[in-house]
């Protein structure tokens, strides 16, 4: 190997690894396309989305937020043959007030019917990065998998839905560059 291809390779390499970092370093998170809401009000907050609405009360600690309430399902939204919860992922966003997010809680939940009055409750600790107090909203986002009762109990517990016996539904955060 000749010294000036070796040389032209490594220069190659290094620019492709500068740019890849200059472009992850420009990527952010943002949920401006979701509603929000104060995340402390002087009452509690609701926030509906399309297939769940979130009731919640908020309150700063010493590093961050906690954010506490349930998610209800709208059951008008659903397909009529829905009446379970097969896998459900809640998301809290702490934002400015140009969507972008400083922080992020996840929680996963197990399968579960869905009746009337059904309703998942969640806490959240949200701790924005830095100590800088700020003019702080809370989004929600979630990942459900819904099915149906009588279709599951068909297969059993231990087996996946049936095939068209499944309903997914999603809204979350976005990345940008």
């Amino acid at each position: 190997m000749d010294g000036k291809r070796f040389i032209g390779g490594r220069a190659a390499l290094v620019l492709a690894v500068l740019a890849l970092g200059v472009l992850s370093g420009c990527a952010r998170t943002s949920v401006s396309h979701l509603d929000s809401r104060p995340v402390v009000a002087a009452a509690p907050a609701s926030l509906p989305m399309q297939f769940f609405r979130f009731d919640f009360t908020g309150k700063p600690v010493a590093n961050g937020y906690v954010v506490r309430g349930r998610a209800v399902p709208v059951p008008d939204a659903l397909p009529p043959w829905v009446d379970r919860l097969e896998e459900l992922t809640l998301a809290a966003y702490l934002r400015d007030p140009a969507g972008t997010v400083l922080s992020t809680c996840e929680k996963s939940y197990k399968g579960m019917p869905l009746g009337d009055g059904a309703a998942i409750p969640f806490e959240f600790v949200l701790s924005p990065a830095g100590d800088a107090a700020g003019n702080y909203a809370i989004s929600f986002g979630y990942k459900a998998v819904f099915g149906s009762q009588k279709a599951r109990r068909a297969v059993g517990a231990s087996g996946p839905p049936p095939a068209g016996t499944v309903f997914f539904a999603s809204e979350g955060a976005l990345v940008r560059q």
